[in-house]
């Protein structure tokens, strides 16, 4: 009986490119992939195996994409992946011994880059439980109870992420969710994926939009942000004008629940 999915997201012919992201066959594991395409890209054939389940949509939005997947997901637990990852078959190990004994409401994990890049970014070497203060998490870094956040009705923002107007930030909401609903997480020094140093969403943006972004953000989670100083009064209040608007974009749009 499968315990573990691993929801894939990817968008037209990145599923193509997936094979060694399904690599790993283990009788308690599951593939969902959720498929977003506005194109004719066929199913390759290496997809085509009774563990893996395919969710075609036209759909756009990589937060909206992991909310199908959620709602579609029919195990205890599942972990958030992109196609251009490759699990390692000793944290999978780990993971589901963790389920096991320690049934967390939800989890992070490391990711690790390939030998030539630097390392994905500085983790805790100890196991700690998530707390009002944690560093940022990458989405292929989750483990969720799925059971539990269907009853609290959590999943990701989708006014947040890639393929939307705020690329960014929907990992941080999402957690800060969970905990605010008091569910209740603990990070594991256990090297879970291995995934590019640089992906899209490490990518620079405009400032212009990276304000805006953080206006948004500071209003969706309460954070308090600010915009500094700059040496250009014009810079200064064409970036506050951005910031302002970003709160105003949250203020009249309205967010996703499972």
């Amino acid at each position: 009986m499968h315990t573990l999915t691993l929801i894939i997201s990817t968008l037209n012919e990145g599923i193509l490119r997936m094979e060694n992201t399904v690599k790993i066959v283990h009788p308690q594991i599951k593939y969902l992939i959720i498929h977003q395409k506005n194109g004719k890209t066929e199913l390759p054939s290496f997809l085509k195996r009774e563990d893996i389940e395919v969710i075609t949509t036209q759909s756009t939005g990589l937060s909206k994409s992991r909310n199908i997947g959620l709602r579609n997901c029919k195990t205890t637990y599942a972990i958030i992946g992109d196609d251009d990852v490759e699990y390692l078959e000793e944290g999978i190990a780990k993971v589901l011994e963790i389920i096991k004994a320690e049934v967390p409401d939800f989890a992070a994990f490391k990711i690790k880059t390939p030998d030539d890049e630097p390392e994905f970014k500085e983790y805790a070497t100890e196991k700690h439980a998530f707390e009002t203060h944690y560093p940022a998490v990458a989405s292929i870094e989750i483990l969720i109870n799925i059971e539990k956040i269907k009853s609290e009705k959590i999943g990701f923002d989708e006014r947040f992420g890639l393929g939307t107007r705020l690329r960014q930030g929907e990992e941080e909401i999402f957690i800060k969710d969970l905990i605010k609903n008091n569910l209740k997480g603990f990070y594991y020094p256990i090297f879970l994926v291995k995934h590019p140093f640089e992906s899209t969403g490490t990518k620079p943006i405009k400032e212009s939009l990276k304000y805006f972004l953080k206006g948004a953000f500071s209003k969706r989670t309460g954070k308090k942000m600010m915009v500094p100083d700059f040496d250009s009064p014009f810079r200064e209040l064409k970036n506050k004008i951005f910031f302002y608007l970003g709160k105003v974009y949250i203020l009249v749009t309205k967010r996703t629940y499972l």
